[in-house]
């Protein structure tokens, strides 16, 4: 047997593979997948990416769920950003040893760049810097002047507000008002889809969601599958066969790349299948046995 009949067979699954960008490209590569046969009870998908578009994350995640009763996903390496939305509406999550989450972060596109993204969690932690580092400066000023003068605290504050906006005005000058709602728009979609998502399932930890939003410092933070555990509620390590399959497919196709690759791997088996007995049934028809008795 196979190991992708193995793992099929263990969770009565058709089991998917997706590498690449997650985009509406994506999206009609696994709706494909999925009517082209009549599917089985579960699913078994094999996840592997640097994120994308998360409108697509939660199609792909809808469709899964549309047309299986239990989703598992597997996470061989990188499963990051609108990965991590995705995550949201499966049974059940299974992470390698060298798998890994990421944050679920908001990518904006760059002003006067076509390709070029910027992350919201960096636009986040520099305006949270810049509170504390204000507050900071304001404190500082205020217990100086007021110590060392002698002045009343009213115009010591007054004097450490006047050189406190002296400092930090050129920089907030720089904050671009509709950059912030973008920001702002886009996690609040992130937590609405992700809500709908964690319906399914449960599998999302009180709080868990909060987290994957807003609390973790950088895009490409990694989440490996010891805190993953405290982020969902059903997590578990690949078993031998299961790592080894994951591996392979992310050796055939990785990440990296700009166009998704997707496919129903039990389908494309029984398409195998059936190449080989057609060929058995051929080779037979010109190959007759010969007459004993001649």
């Amino acid at each position: 047997m196979t190991l992708v009949e193995q793992i099929a067979t263990q969770h009565n699954a058709d089991v998917f593979y997706y590498a690449g960008p997650i985009s509406r490209e994506g999206y009609d590569l696994i709706t494909q997948c999925c009517v082209a046969h009549v599917p089985k009870k579960n699913a078994c998908l094999f996840l592997a990416t640097y994120g994308g578009d998360a409108d697509a994350a939660y199609r792909i995640a809808r469709a899964l769920r549309h047309n299986y009763e239990k989703l598992h996903i597997f996470i061989p390496r990188e499963c990051k950003s609108a990965g991590t939305l995705l995550l949201i509406g499966a049974t059940s999550l299974i992470i390698s040893d060298r798998g890994e989450l990421g944050p679920l972060d908001v990518q904006l596109s760059k002003p006067d760049e076509i390709f070029e993204r910027s992350s919201g969690l960096d636009i986040m932690q520099s305006l949270r810097v810049l509170r504390e580092e204000t507050l900071s400066f304001f404190t500082r000023y205020l217990i100086d002047i007021k110590v060392g003068s002698g002045i009343t605290a009213r115009t010591a504050a007054e004097i450490a507000c006047k050189l406190t906006v002296g400092v930090f005005s050129p920089i907030y000058a720089h904050i671009d008002p509709l950059t912030l709602g973008e920001v702002q728009r886009a996690i609040a979609i992130a937590y609405e889809y992700g809500e709908r998502l964690d319906n399914y399932d449960h599998n999302l930890k009180p709080d868990a969601l909060a987290r994957l939003v807003t609390g973790y410092p950088s895009h490409g933070f990694v989440v490996d599958r010891k805190e993953a555990r405290d982020l969902f509620v059903n997590v578990r390590a690949t078993e031998p066969n299961e790592e080894q399959f994951g591996e392979m497919l992310y050796q055939h196709a990785q990440p990296g790349r700009d166009i998704p690759w997707v496919s129903n791997l039990t389908i494309a088996l029984q398409s195998e299948i059936n190449h080989t007995e057609d060929e058995n049934e051929q080779t037979q028809c010109t190959n007759p046995k010969t007459d004993s008795s001649s």
